[in-house]
């Protein structure tokens, strides 16, 4: 069986990975939005369970369900909540990753993308073979971020919780910038899909 080619992308919140993402999607390329698992992963029973121990009772619906604005806003207060997450959350997550990855080598994929904001913090992308990250200037993602109703605060403390724009960089195999222009983004992961296929020849 061929080795599956694993192209990882990332960026911090509001930078355009979504918009990357369905472009690389509507270019024929699997795309695995970690974010689903995320939300996969917490209605497990015991990664809720380990959830309630970490942040209490307080982030339970009354019917028993994840409240996952409450999970966030006490998670992203400080950096040892936002470790705390990451500790119950992140396992469980690339476990069901690591599951997807197989589907599509099954399915003789030659290639597929994980999408995931945290793939570095994770480790994720030590299943990747190249990784893409998507920046953009803070005040760009704010006023993404606001478009989608997110108040101040909420973005405030998700972008002050997450990595610098070098640590991105540092550790990308190519970077693309969003500058707010989504014609040129749109051009920018075109390329990157048609780079990806040749990478993985």
């Amino acid at each position: 069986m061929d080795k599956l080619f694993v192209a990882g992308l990332t960026g911090p919140i509001g930078a355009g990975k979504s918009a990357v993402a369905a472009v690389l999607t509507e270019a024929g390329l699997p795309v695995l939005d970690a974010d689903r698992l995320s939300r996969l992963a917490v209605k497990k029973k015991e990664v809720l369970d380990a959830l309630v121990d970490a942040f209490s009772a307080d982030i339970l619906l009354p019917d028993g369900a994840l409240d996952r604005a409450r999970l966030a806003q006490l998670a992203f207060a400080d950096p040892d909540a936002t470790a705390r997450l990451a500790a119950v959350t992140h396992p469980p997550i690339l476990a069901l990753a690591n599951q997807w990855l197989m589907r599509m080598e099954q399915a003789h994929e030659r290639a597929a993308v994980l999408e995931a904001p945290l793939l570095f913090e994770s480790g994720m992308d030590a299943r990747c073979d190249v990784v893409a990250v998507v920046l953009a200037p803070r005040a760009v993602r704010r006023a993404r971020l606001i478009e989608r109703g997110m108040s101040g605060e909420q973005i405030d403390a998700r972008m002050d919780a997450q990595q610098k724009d070098t640590y991105y960089s540092e550790r990308a195999t190519i970077v693309l910038h969003n500058d707010g222009d989504m014609d040129a983004l749109h051009k920018e992961a075109e390329a990157l899909a048609r780079q990806i296929r040749e990478w993985a020849k």
